[in-house]
């Protein structure tokens, strides 16, 4: 597999493009972001997201030919500024409500932890490589060396074994109005599950 490196400012235009293919058809996104321009208004949030929260205050990894990003935030997240939230606001249009409900539901249900893989994603057409188990691991061994907890959120109960390979355990099942949430969580290197 390719060697996972830290993603830079001037990877991220591709890097959130190659989220929006990923993301594009997955169950929360096609209920928090509207149809119409579908995969542009997910490479706009996805690339705010990488921009905004990730890169400056977290880690983004990719890997030389950025076919594949995991980004991972510190918990709780940095406030974002308003041009920032403004940008994600617009992209989510009509939805942006649905997504803020649904926010505050899973918020009450999280448990302590000290970071969030955010978002992973790998080109639909280099799948099954290892290259998103490459990025999210490299994330993590940087994460076990600060002793740090991790949650990561998935809708796709498909994802389920490929979290359990990384050492996350499923903690709770949320029911949305839109998709299940599956809340999993990492305990820290050495901890005990």
């Amino acid at each position: 597999a390719s060697m996972p490196r830290p993603a830079t400012a001037a990877d991220l235009p591709e890097l959130a493009g190659v989220l929006a293919a990923a993301f594009d058809g997955y169950a929360w996104t096609k209920w928090t972001v509207p149809a119409r321009q579908h995969r542009e208004r997910i490479r706009i949030l996805q690339q705010a997201y990488l921009g905004h929260l990730a890169l400056p205050h977290g880690m983004v990894w990719t890997v030389p030919d950025l076919s594949a990003a995991a980004a991972f935030v510190p918990s709780p997240p940095p406030a974002l500024a308003p041009p920032a939230l403004e940008l994600i606001a617009a992209a989510h249009a009509d939805r942006f409500d649905t997504l803020v409900g649904a926010e505050e539901l899973l918020a009450g249900r999280r448990p302590p932890h000290d970071w969030t893989l955010a978002t992973v994603g790998v080109l639909p057409r280099v799948r099954g490589r290892g290259l998103g188990l490459a990025v999210v691991r490299a994330g993590l061994e940087a994460i076990d060396r600060r002793q740090g907890t991790c949650l990561v959120e998935t809708s796709d109960p498909g994802n389920l074994p490929f979290y359990r390979r990384l050492g996350f355990r499923a903690r709770e099942t949320v029911m949305t109005a839109g998709p299940p949430v599956y809340i999993l969580t990492r305990p820290a290197s050495g901890a005990q599950p």
